[in-house]
């Protein structure tokens, strides 16, 4: 393992790694200390999980272990191991899964301990766009990061792919900066980007990955998070003619289309009335719609048109 040790920020923190983290951005080394340090360690350190809190068999398992670390594994290839203060990540795996170990932690395992840190999570991708912010929700299928990359194109930011690391901070409800990488199906990449744009394919998720700060190193990192003015619960219906924009929800249903985007997904059994309290202060204070449209390329101008209206 190579002993030169990478200082990022992401979702508002400040993290030490022993490898990149992609999507992040990337500090000098004397910057500050961290607020999260990410170690390594080979697969006979795996910790044997004792009270396990949820997962099924094709699905990530977490639960806790016997000194009280929450830990969260897939198929004993890679386990994330997440000390009881929340300051550390342990990464166990051979040397092998390593080239995996990047993509999904700023994924799953960091959606994991911004929960554990007391932060709302929701599944999703987040834009900036005509002095708007907005997240898009939905589930996998959706067209969440889809949808980003043709706004980014269309001159949009982008905050945050897959995970929306959302705050209020007294105020109003704002987004922490996230991966800066699009995970894209090679056919939105074509139909975006176009096919002569070459982008790396991320180990083990099998998408590409466009790097939306590409030439701008750190941008963003100075800005102030950016305040979160709507979200947009994203849904194919196969028999529809156009693109169909809902009315605001009243809170409850917005509270369900809420709950249903909480992430990381497949694990509400760790949802605790904390976090309810939270989802409930964002639908009662952000207008929550819902937008449905075919799954055809010719319609993806129109529900951009429809987002930045």
């Amino acid at each position: 393992m190579s002993p030169v040790n990478h200082l990022s920020r992401l979702y508002g923190l400040i993290l030490e790694s022993p490898f990149p983290l992609p999507g992040a951005i990337t500090l000098a080394s004397n910057f500050a200390e961290p607020d999260v340090i990410v170690r390594w360690e080979p697969e006979t350190a795996w910790r044997e999980i004792l009270h396990t809190l949820g997962g099924q068999e094709d699905c990530p398992r977490f639960g806790k272990a016997s000194d009280g670390s929450f830990c969260i594994e897939f198929k004993r290839a890679i386990q994330f191991v997440i000390c009881p203060e929340n300051h550390f990540i342990t990464v166990v795996c051979p040397v092998s899964n390593l080239e995996f170990a990047p993509t999904v932690l700023v994924g799953i395992g960091m959606g994991l301990l911004l929960h554990r840190r007391g932060v709302l999570c929701l599944h999703g991708s987040v834009i900036s766009i005509n002095g708007r912010t907005f997240a898009l929700l939905g589930e996998s299928g959706a067209g969440k990061s889809t949808m980003a990359a043709a706004l980014v194109a269309r001159g949009g930011k982008l905050v945050s792919d897959d995970l929306a690391a959302v705050r209020w901070n007294g105020e109003f409800y704002h987004v922490e900066k996230g991966c800066a990488n699009l995970r894209l199906e090679e056919t939105a990449k074509n139909h975006i980007l176009g096919r002569d744009r070459e982008l790396m394919t991320a180990p083990w998720i099998g998408k590409m990955l466009w790097d939306t700060t590409a030439g701008n190193p750190g941008e963003g990192f100075l800005e102030s998070p950016p305040k979160l003015d709507a979200i947009y619960s994203l849904g194919v219906q196969a028999e529809a003619e156009g693109v169909r924009m809902s009315a605001p929800l009243a809170p409850k249903q917005a509270m369900r289309e809420l709950i249903g985007a909480w992430y990381p997904q497949g694990s509400t059994q760790l949802l605790t009335q904390e976090r309810l309290n939270d989802i409930l202060g964002l639908a009662q204070r952000i207008p929550v719609a819902k937008v449905s449209y075919p799954r055809r390329w010719d319609v993806l101008p129109q529900v951009v048109a429809a987002l930045i209206q």
